[in-house]
C-alpha cells in the first residue's frame, strides 16, 4: 500500500513538471532572445518594435497579444514592458493560471562613428 501511494505521489510530480518546465523554458528563452536583440532596435518605431515583440514571441510559442506589449523610451533607454497569462493542469482535473510579467530596460547601441 505504501509503494502505491508513493508512486502515485512521484507520478503526480512527474506529470507536474512534465506540464510546467516546457512553457516555462519557452518564456525563459524568449525572454533571453528579447533582451539580447532588443539592443540593436534603436531604429525602429515603438509600433514596430511591437510588432517584432509579438513575432518572437509567435516563435517561441509564448501568448502575447500587441496590447499586452508597452514600449517606452528614454534616451538611449528601451523599456518593453508585457504580461500574460497561461493555464496549466499541474494536478489532473485542475487548473491554474500562471502570469508571466516580464520588464525589459534595455541600452540601445549607437551606429559606430557617430558621436554625442
Amino acid at each position: 500500500m505504501k509503494l502505491l501511494i508513493k508512486l502515485a505521489v512521484l507520478l503526480l510530480i512527474a506529470h507536474a513538471l512534465f506540464r510546467f518546465v516546457p512553457p516555462y523554458w519557452n518564456h525563459t528563452q524568449f525572454e533571453r532572445e528579447l533582451k539580447d536583440s532588443s539592443i540593436a532596435w534603436r531604429d525602429y518605431s515603438d509600433a514596430e518594435v511591437r510588432e517584432l515583440v509579438v513575432a518572437m514571441a509567435q516563435q517561441h510559442e509564448v501568448p502575447v497579444d500587441r496590447e499586452q506589449v508597452a514600449v517606452r523610451r528614454e534616451r538611449d533607454h528601451l523599456f518593453i514592458d508585457l504580461a500574460y497569462s497561461r493555464a496549466l493542469a499541474l494536478v489532473p482535473g485542475s487548473k491554474y493560471t500562471w502570469d508571466y510579467e516580464s520588464k525589459i530596460d534595455t541600452w540601445m547601441l549607437t551606429p559606430q562613428g557617430r558621436r554625442r
